[in-house]
This record gives structure tokens, C-alpha cells and sequence, in this order.
């Protein structure tokens, strides 16, 4: 009698047991799922074509969100974030404007090859803190570009400066004028598309980090020189090429900022020694003759 019992209320708990899992099975499906919404982020889309150095202020785009996969570039995500920087490129009415498109964003997402027009090349020169106007030159921003350089001055020999003519002459160095420095402006309002800084050491080396609860008293290594890569033809290539075969000036190029919209050409005549006594009135030092007195002689 005890044993049926037993078995009676083994029975009955795995009923209930059963029971249980099968409430919890038939909740589960009754369940509504609450849909995910799909996830979208803010970008600004250009209204209006936009060309090449046009500034790119908030009036000329609108918020638009898109998928995350279908952002272009390092995005904006508010118009009060653009600062009238000109477009490095062309952008389209309708298309995304991104960072690097007015020179922010990594670099390494920056896009040299859009930034030229047809016909147009890019062209490096290196400058220091000094020809490089402070390394305040920003991609979008207007150079001229000034060279100087040192040439040998030469007269003609003793024995040829009557030559007749017809006859060869023969030249030599003038003495005290061996290294005539000359400047002159080589290219105008060339834009710039990349400044990259070069020479920047790491912070931390990695065979030198400091072990654990020790500060790390290095210092960032100051940038010595900047790259600057602007659009120009062949024929500005070359005159670039030809300055920077003379490695005996630091810096023989300097790059000259321009303001914005400024596109005149000015004709300069370049400077010499001769055209700043000339032209500006650098006077010329005399030469100061001291005459000793005559020694008295003895009697």
C-alpha cells in the first residue's frame, strides 16, 4: 500500500514538472519580439556643387543619416562643425562632405590624385619653421613661392677684358664676390594640397618604456620640416627640381601665404646686390683710410 503511494506522487510530480516546462514553452512563443530599428548615423550632404577652393560653410549642406556602412570619409555630424574651409576637391550636390574634403580627417585617407584638375600635377618642396611661414600653410590655402641661391660672380681675365670681337674671352672669379647671393619669386598662387610633417620622433620607444609607476619624462621631438605638396604643371616641376639641387643654402624655397580669393600676379624683378643699392638705396660702405703718423726720428 505504501509503495503504490509513493509511486502515485512520483507520478504526480513529474506531471507537474512536465506541466511546467510546457507553460514556459508555450509563453516563450506568445511572446512579441520588439523589432530592433536599424541604426543609422548623421552626415552632411553637400545642396549645392561645390568646386575646388569654394569654402564650405554650413548654408551649402544639410543633415542627412545613412547607414554606418555608407558613410564616406571621416564624417561630419552637425553643420556648426564646418569653419569655411575651401573644398580640396569637388564635391557634388547630393554627395557626403567629409573631412578630408576640406583637409581634416586622418591623412592617410587623404586623396591627392582628386584634388587635381586636368593638366594640373603635384609637386613637393620641403621648408623649416622659418620658409615654411611657421608651418601655418594648410591645405586649400594659396603659395608663391620665392628661391634664393648663391652665384659664383665672374669678370673677365686681365689678358681678355679687351677683347676684340669675335675673339674668346676668358672669365674668372672676382675676389670677395665668390658666393652673390640672388632672389627671386619663381611661381604664384599655387594651391596647396598637403603639408606633412617629417622628421617627428616617437614619443616612446619601445625598447625604452619606462616600467610600471615610473613617469615618462620624454618630451615630443620638435618637427624640423614640413613637406608641402601643391598643384602645378611640368614646367613649374622642373623650375621646383632645378632649387633643389642646391643643397648649399638651408632652405633655398619659401613658401609666401596668400589671402583668400587673391589670384594676382605680380611681375618682380628678383634681387640682387646690385638692384637693392640700386632700386631700394642700400648704401655702400667707404672705405676708411687711417693714415699713422710719422714716426720722428731720433736725434
Amino acid at each position: 500500500m505504501k509503495r503504490s503511494n509513493r509511486l502515485v506522487i512520483l507520478v504526480g510530480v513529474l506531471l507537474a514538472v512536465l506541466a511546467f516546462v510546457g507553460i514556459v514553452i508555450l509563453l516563450g512563443q506568445n511572446t512579441t519580439s520588439t523589432p530592433v530599428e536599424a541604426r543609422t548615423v548623421k552626415v552632411l550632404v553637400a545642396t549645392e556643387n561645390i568646386d575646388i577652393g569654394d569654402p564650405v560653410t554650413p548654408d551649402v549642406v544639410e543633415v542627412k543619416e545613412v547607414d554606418p556602412e555608407a558613410v564616406t570619409g571621416t564624417r561630419f555630424s552637425d553643420p556648426s562643425q564646418l569653419t569655411g574651409s575651401p573644398a580640396l576637391y569637388p564635391i557634388l550636390a547630393g554627395s557626403q562632405v567629409s573631412q578630408e574634403s576640406v583637409g581634416l580627417g586622418p591623412r592617410a585617407n587623404i586623396c591627392i590624385t582628386c584634388q587635381l584638375q586636368p593638366g594640373e600635377r603635384a609637386i613637393a618642396f620641403q621648408v623649416d619653421r622659418v620658409t615654411g611661414i611657421d608651418f601655418l600653410v594648410q591645405p586649400g590655402d594659396h603659395i608663391d613661392i620665392v628661391y634664393r641661391t648663391e652665384i659664383q660672380v665672374l669678370q673677365p681675365t686681365a689678358d681678355t677684358v679687351d677683347a676684340s670681337p669675335g675673339e674668346q674671352q676668358r672669365f674668372e672669379p672676382v675676389t670677395g664676390l665668390e658666393a652673390a647671393p640672388t632672389v627671386k619669386t619663381l611661381l604664384q598662387n599655387k594651391r596647396v594640397l598637403y603639408v606633412s610633417a617629417t622628421r617627428i620622433k616617437s614619443l616612446v620607444d619601445a625598447s625604452a618604456t619606462p616600467s610600471p609607476g615610473q613617469a615618462n619624462t620624454q618630451t615630443p621631438a620638435a618637427i624640423e620640416t614640413v613637406i608641402v605638396i601643391f598643384a602645378g604643371t611640368d614646367a613649374d616641376a622642373e623650375a621646383i627640381k632645378f632649387a633643389q639641387t642646391d643643397q648649399s643654402i638651408i632652405g633655398p624655397l619659401t613658401a609666401l601665404l596668400r589671402s583668400a580669393g587673391d589670384d594676382v600676379i605680380e611681375e618682380t624683378t628678383g634681387v640682387t646686390l646690385k638692384i637693392l643699392v640700386e632700386t631700394f638705396g642700400i648704401p655702400i660702405p667707404d672705405i676708411i683710410q687711417v693714415v699713422l703718423p710719422t714716426a720722428t726720428p731720433a736725434p
